[in-house]
């Protein structure tokens, strides 16, 4: 993300045409031919084959030498595009100091034209292997042509759509600000990993503080986290908490809600267990969830009837 934030003031109008042209034709191809580069830019073939020698030298596409000439987005030429759609709309205007790395994402400190201090998320879903992905995601469906920057920019705007829920019932998430293709810039955060936190003074209620935001996302939102666990609770510097990393939410009518939530629930419980010893029923506390979420579908229900 840095070497795109450095590169956009290096690159012209049609250097940018050309990128969104690769980027149109990889919906269809791993590697776009120089034919299909020419026609969905619009730029004359000597003007096409100039700037990709200059995108090739600056690592934004990649040239492949196969039955035919072909070229492919790189992940920075993918950040340029979005850091552009970005900065454009002034949601940021430069990216700062690398804070964070998962096996999906990777994160940025950002600045707005204020100056404010904002959190940019790259999602990187390329990284594990097509395959688990596919089982993991259902927002992925049955496409069988599915490349990285695709995949990338669907879970990117299903983590945006969750964070935006979240923010509604005023759950304990980060707030989304704005997104663009893989990247979703947050309002600014900071803290550990449950996981990685050794100073928590009162482990009992910071339990029933996440099993209370858990209820609020069923309840409430109507979604489940889908992928909850110590690694996606944020401890602060206040010794508050924070739930991350919602690109896998469901809706509560999603044939699998029932089974991520108790997922999500266990997860939990297991780790207070084992590291504070803290005796919880994930089955007890799923029923209870999954009684008042149903309580309130029947209000609900009522209410339209009548």
């Amino acid at each position: 993300m840095a070497k795109a934030a450095e590169y956009l003031l290096e690159l012209e109008k049609n250097d940018f045409r050309i990128l969104q042209a690769i980027e149109v034709g990889m919906r269809t191809s791993e590697y776009v031919s120089l034919e299909t580069i020419v026609e969905f830019s619009k730029l004359r073939v000597d003007q096409v084959i100039h700037r990709l020698d200059k995108l090739h030298f600056l690592e934004l596409i990649f040239r492949w030498k196969g039955n035919y000439l072909g070229y492919q987005l790189t992940h920075h030429g993918y950040d340029v595009l979005a850091f552009r759609a970005l900065s454009e709309r002034d949601s940021i205007v430069a990216i700062g100091l690398p804070i964070g790395r998962g096996k999906e994402s990777d994160v940025f400190l950002a600045y707005n034209a204020t100056q404010e201090v904002l959190v940019a998320k790259i999602h990187r879903v390329g990284r594990p292997s097509f395959q688990r992905s596919k089982k993991l995601r259902s927002y992925i469906g049955k496409r069988s042509h599915l490349n990285w920057l695709y995949k990338s920019r669907l879970s990117a705007e299903r983590e945006f759509q969750g964070l935006e829920i979240a923010h509604k019932i005023k759950a304990k998430t980060p707030r989304a600000i704005d997104h663009n293709r893989h990247i979703i810039i947050m309002e600014f955060f900071e803290g550990k990993e449950l996981v990685e936190s050794s100073a928590i003074k009162k482990p009992l209620a910071l339990f029933n503080g996440i099993i209370s935001e858990i209820r609020k996302l069923v309840v409430e939102g109507g979604i489940v986290h889908g992928d909850l666990s110590a690694y996606n609770v944020i401890i602060t510097p206040e010794n508050d908490f924070l739930l991350i990393d919602f690109p896998q939410f469901e809706p509560m009518d999603h044939p699998n809600s029932h089974e991520l939530l108790l997922r999500d629930i266990t997860n939990i419980c297991k780790f207070f267990k084992r590291k504070y010893k803290l005796q919880a029923n994930p089955q007890e506390i799923f029923k209870q969830i999954i009684a008042e979420y149903e309580e309130k579908l029947q209000k609900k229900t009522k209410r339209k009837k009548g």
